[in-house]
């Protein structure tokens, strides 16, 4: 498991922050870099399970893609670049994940004021 920052700690529970929307890409390097081989998303999502939802870990992966920090291997999994790949499904991924960076975002408007 992925730790954030503990305010409690006792022989049953451990209580600590959600990591920020900027903090999540360099604890998803940092827990594929752990690991020592690519990850799949769902084993990313698995590892920061309690502390981040699938969307905002989403959102860091694609954000990571877009800069270039992971690389996304022919069946779906997540690596640095340059890490020794073997594949471990035999399906090939069929839609590729869409890099975009993080705060790029254009703002939604729910309401648009008539012009007067």
């Amino acid at each position: 498991m992925v730790n954030g920052k503990v305010i409690y700690e006792d022989n049953d529970v451990i209580v600590s922050l959600a990591p920020r929307d900027e903090e999540l890409p360099d604890m998803v390097l940092e827990a594929i870099r752990k690991k020592g081989r690519p990850l799949y998303f769902d084993e990313i999502v698995k590892e920061f399970s309690g502390l981040a939802g699938e969307d905002r870990v989403r959102k860091a992966v694609n954000h990571l893609l877009a800069l270039k920090k992971i690389v996304e291997y022919p069946d779906g999994s997540l690596g640095l670049p340059g890490m020794k790949w073997e594949p471990r499904r035999t399906r090939k991924r069929r839609r590729k994940r869409m890099p975009k960076l993080m705060g790029e975002e254009e703002p939604h408007y729910y309401y648009i004021p008539p012009e007067q």
